[in-house]
């Protein structure tokens, strides 16, 4: 976020302007039961498009499916996000007006096994409209890595960066221009999760 500090005289006000939004949510226990369900069902076809996209110890699928909510059928882990994604703008815009445009959907699932890591990075495709991008975490013992959000402004880095613990059914939201990074998993099981670009237009 950025500080703006005004001074009268010995009186200081501070102003925090422009902040880094992030929705934050958690499924209830149904939705995470019908979540687990389908992607259980689509467990062959979802291991076969699993590549090595970001090192060897992160599998995902996105070099080979850019959809792939749409290819296994996950609808209910479709509504669930996309539902989440029209509250989240929603609440953070003036004007209400806006729709997914599903042309500029992506989808994928990651698989983060021992040892594995994301570098700060971000999803910004330079698309006019409101780009939300995110994160839903399948399946994880909450010590698999975190997930760390940075300011937005660079100016700013002397502020610490905000730290998100992964958690079953947790899913996580920003615009697609928020730089972010994965911590390192160092426990023996894998972290699932499913991350998303999305595109609201009028």
């Amino acid at each position: 976020m950025i500080m703006c500090i005004i001074s009268e005289g010995a009186h200081m006000n501070i102003e925090v302007l422009f902040p880094t939004l992030v929705g934050i949510s958690k499924a209830d226990d149904d939705t995470i039961y019908a979540i687990n369900d389908e992607v259980l069902r689509r467990k062959e076809d979802l291991n076969r498009l699993l590549g090595h996209s970001w090192g060897d110890n992160v599998l995902s699928s996105f070099n080979n499916e850019k959809n792939i909510f749409a290819l296994a059928g996950l609808q209910h882990l479709r509504k669930f996000i996309e539902d989440s994604v029209l509250q989240f703008v929603h609440m953070t815009r003036r004007d209400k007006d806006w729709k997914i445009d599903h042309q500029y959907t992506q989808s994928w699932i990651n698989v983060t096994k021992k040892f594995g890591y994301q570098e700060r990075h971000n999803h910004d495709r330079n698309v006019e409209g409101v780009p939300i991008s995110g994160v839903y975490y399948f399946s994880t013992n909450q010590h698999d890595g975190e997930l760390a959000i940075f300011p937005c402004d660079m100016q700013y880095k002397q502020f610490e960066n905000y730290v998100i613990e992964p958690e079953v059914g947790k899913l996580v939201l920003f615009r697609s221009d928020v730089f972010h990074r994965v911590g390192p998993n160092l426990t023996d099981t894998d972290r699932v999760s499913f991350s998303f670009n999305y595109l609201l237009n009028k």
